[in-house]
């Protein structure tokens, strides 16, 4: 029984293959069918593109030993200094640090700006008022490893007198 049916299967296939024809539509718009029009001219259909992928490399599954935990000495806020007035009509603010020793692989260091966590250390679009900065290195599992103290800073905008 699977013979027979691998054997039409086989047979049927080239009547899969459908022919197709390109034409101008009553609205002067090109158009494609796999039925043969009137004016209709046979297109030679490109094969389709394939793609094969690379082979895959594979990690070493060996373990390289651990590197000696470093802990860090020093992280402070080295720009914008504590208790300054910033003026800056757009809001933007950057953030200069200093760090001993440097961030070492799969920490990453945060910006804390009254408390809400940062990726970056430049701000657009902050708010007039009073504002906290802090800093927080934290490992790769998100465990603190450092804090700096915090800044105040005061952002004024020039004010806008008719």
């Amino acid at each position: 029984m699977r013979l027979i049916v691998l054997l039409f299967v086989m047979l049927t296939m080239g009547l899969c293959h459908a022919e197709v024809y390109k034409y101008t539509n009553k609205q002067g718009k090109t158009s494609y069918s796999d039925i043969p029009i009137a004016g209709a001219k046979k297109v030679v259909v490109p094969p389709v593109m394939t793609y094969k992928a690379p082979a895959v490399q594979r990690l070493s599954t060996t373990h390289k030993p651990l590197k000696d935990v470093v802990s860090y000495q020093r992280l402070e806020i080295t720009n914008p200094v504590d208790q300054s007035t910033i003026r800056n009509n757009q809001g933007q603010l950057r953030v200069n640090y200093s760090i001993e020793p440097s961030l070492q692989e799969g920490d990453r260091l945060l910006l804390l700006l009254d408390g809400v966590r940062q990726e970056s250390m430049s701000i657009d679009g902050l708010v007039r008022g009073q504002h906290s900065l802090s800093l927080e290195v934290v490992n790769k599992n998100d465990e603190l490893q450092i804090s700096s103290s915090t800044v105040i800073i005061y952002l004024q905008h020039a004010t806008r007198l008719n």
